[in-house]
């Protein structure tokens, strides 16, 4: 575990800096009522709610600005629009002025930012009125009855969305109660309402969860170690496949949570060959060698959180994550060759048999690479470690499975 705790920290130390890198995207800023165009610094929400950076065009200076000195910023492909605002206090926080993402604007308008603990705030305006936090409370209820405790929601933001639409007829008690508190399911109530009064002026394009399948192939290099007091932890065990194998990969993307950090699932084939010798001398002079055989197949389904840096024509990325590994065929040969002076007999049998032998691991992986796009595609070439709990089932036997791979995709 040492190695994969040493892969673990050098992943963290190439991931932590790529979130301080600038990226500069086609923008502009609102200052006293005139629109700049240029390049704005493109980062993560909880940043963009308190500054942006600016500047004419790529070589031009630097400059930061706070909500207090700038009308708003936006970004022209990304068509994500950020206006200055005052967020009304409560017991929980104080007044304050935060550059807020517009989601949807028209005769009602809704807005959101994200604080320091990556909590997502939401804002009704109608009529270009004062802002109302549109809340939700959650909490915990004990039945002194039974002792079980529910889950109990008050949605405090119906009320007033309810209260803020009532001039439009179309919106019904039923239609309320199929809101969601998040991005989309608000964002739609109010387009809805604005629709309703003809009067859309700007929609936020939706950006849902995308699910991108694409087939990767590896080569493995992996290492089987045991120790104990079991027989075969004296056995020097050595890999002799050629360790090719490959699969499918899903990438699922949320670019409303984050549109540099993705989840990625895989189905892979992984298979494991090791060889392994016991040799043992007693004081008669009989010999005795075990040759032991571990032909293995996997399916695996590794599961990683990837941070990938968002420009360039190589884009870096760093990903670590968990698997799990079924064995869906294995051949498991032992053969002892016992030699006694001009004498000698040989005896196969099945190698860890029973219940000694683990038909599954679970493991943890990091891993960094390169993702080369070319419009909606990419090649992308990763090296990666894991490390396993191993392929024994008895305590008398500890065992593991680790080593490097490299593995290439390529994304449709």
């Amino acid at each position: 575990m040492k190695q994969f705790y040493l892969i673990s920290l050098l992943t963290f130390l190439v991931v932590a800096p790529t979130f301080a890198q600038k990226d500069f995207r086609a923008g502009y800023i609102v200052r006293n009522s005139d629109t700049l165009q240029g390049y704005v610094d493109y980062r993560g929400a909880v940043r963009n709610s308190k500054t942006t950076t600016f500047k004419a065009n790529l070589s031009a200076p630097e400059q930061a600005y706070s909500p207090d000195q700038l009308a708003g910023y936006g970004f022209v492909k990304e068509n994500k629009v950020y206006e200055a605002q005052t967020i009304p206090g409560d017991g929980e926080q104080p007044v304050q002025r935060l550059f807020l993402q517009v989601l949807t604007k028209g005769r009602a308008s809704l807005y959101t930012y994200r604080d320091d603990l990556d909590l997502d705030h939401f804002y009704l305006s109608k009529d270009g009125g004062d802002l109302v936090e549109l809340k939700e409370n959650v909490y915990n209820k004990k039945d002194p009855k039974t002792g079980k405790t529910f889950r109990m929601v008050d949605k405090l933001y119906l009320g007033v969305m309810g209260s803020a639409f009532a001039d439009c007829p179309t919106m019904s008690e039923e239609r309320f109660r199929n809101i969601t508190f998040r991005h989309s399911g608000l964002t739609k109530i109010v387009n809805d309402y604005n629709e309703c009064m003809d009067s859309n002026q700007y929609v936020q394009p939706s950006r849902k969860t995308k699910v991108k399948p694409y087939p990767v192939l590896f080569f493995s290099k992996p290492a089987l170690q045991m120790t104990g007091e079991h027989p075969y932890s004296k056995a020097s065990f050595h890999n002799t496949g050629l360790g090719l194998g490959g699969g499918v990969a899903l990438e699922v993307a949320n670019p409303a949570i984050s549109e540099k950090l993705t989840l990625i699932l895989e189905l892979l084939y992984t298979p494991y060959h090791f060889e392994g010798v016991i040799k043992d001398v007693n004081n008669s002079g009989r010999t005795t060698q075990h040759d032991i055989l571990l032909d293995l197949h996997y399916l695996k389904v590794p599961a990683q959180l990837r941070y990938t840096f968002p420009k360039g024509k190589l884009r870096p990325f760093a990903s670590a994550g968990i698997s799990y590994s079924y064995a869906i065929s294995t051949n498991r040969v032992e053969t002892k060759n016992s030699t006694f002076h001009n004498t000698s007999y040989t005896e196969v049998s099945e190698a860890m048999p029973g219940s000694i032998f683990k038909q599954y691991m679970f493991g943890a992986q990091a891993g960094i690479g390169v993702l080369y796009p070319m419009q909606n595609r990419a090649l992308l070439i990763e090296t990666r470690y894991e490390t396993t709990e191993g392929i024994s089932n008895i305590r008398s036997l500890a065992s593991s499975v680790k080593g490097f791979s490299i593995m290439a995709g390529y994304r449709f």
